[in-house]
């Protein structure tokens, strides 16, 4: 005698909500149990699609077709986070599409991630303009990121940005994408420059009101002369790896509480150790306290 599936039988949205519960890659694996399992996981309010590396176009279009079906199956149903990872020849006329639909999702977070190709990514800013929702955008990998200078207001709900490996198309777009965020909170920065590579960034510039936490990691070294300027009035939290830069410039944070230092250049040093004078919980490293 063949037991009913009394699983199967209850309603989508309860069937979601308990796929939910599971780790992510246990709940995208359901969808081999049966038809009825088939497209629930594109329901679920986080999604996950990573490309994998494709060597034929008939490979190419099934990852586009594949996101393409699963948020067509979801209409307009709030997406909590998406995440995207894309391998070479993916295409990013299909990725713009594809973001223009998770933000009539009203998406919360949303994470790009892109190969190492400089290639000079499309990013829709307008798009972006009206999303309220978003809250925490990521993007990674060696891809030119070109902000347009003339934005006042690029995200109007963005509280947290990490950015990680980006190449930005000229010095100035690291700082018009930051003066773009009017509620900014939270901003990682770690930047890797290899190969002799360089992210065409020499001044890391951070304008912001608004923002409480930064963090920055400039691990790798480089002949170039780098400047740091940060002018956050409201910095709460710092915490700084820089083997980089050789020039700061930190206007004083009277809200600061809490920085963790660790620069390995001469100049730096001193010129940070001034601007801490609020905190109540320091830590520097050898280097730092040498200088």
């Amino acid at each position: 005698m063949v037991k009913a599936d009394l699983i199967s039988r209850l309603h989508d949205a309860l069937l979601i909500q308990i796929m939910s519960l599971l780790p992510l890659p246990d709940a995208q694996r359901t969808q081999i149990l049966s038809k009825r399992w088939k497209n629930l996981w594109a329901l679920l309010p986080i999604l996950h699609l990573v490309m994998p590396f494709c060597w034929t176009a008939e490979e190419i279009n099934r990852f586009h077709d594949l996101v393409d079906q699963a948020l067509d199956l979801r209409g307009n149903m709030p997406i909590q986070r998406f995440y995207l990872c894309c391998s070479k020849n993916c295409s990013y006329d299909r990725v713009s599409g594809w973001l223009r639909k998770v933000v009539q999702c009203k998406v919360q977070e949303l994470e790009l991630r892109f190969p190492a190709d400089r290639f000079t990514v499309r990013f829709c800013w307008d798009l972006f303009k009206t999303c309220t929702t978003l809250v925490s955008l990521t993007l990674r990998g060696e891809f030119v990121l070109n902000v347009p200078h003339e934005a006042e207001m690029l995200f109007p709900g963005l509280k947290k940005v990490n950015l990680i490996s980006i190449v930005y198309c000229c010095n100035k777009c690291f700082k018009n994408l930051i003066c773009g965020c009017l509620v900014l909170e939270e901003l990682f920065v770690e930047r890797q420059l290899l190969n002799g590579l360089f992210d065409n960034m020499d001044t890391f510039e951070v304008i912001s009101t608004s923002l409480k936490t930064l963090r920055v990691s400039f691990a790798l070294c480089v002949n170039e002369i780098l400047r740091v300027a940060i002018s956050a009035p409201n910095l709460e939290y710092l915490r700084v790896l820089d083997f980089m830069s050789s020039d700061y410039s930190l206007s004083k944070p009277s809200a600061l509480t809490e920085a963790h230092i660790n620069v390995e250049q001469a100049n730096p040093g001193p010129q940070i150790v001034r601007c801490l004078t609020s905190v109540k919980i320091l830590t520097l490293n050898h280097r730092t306290l040498m200088v």
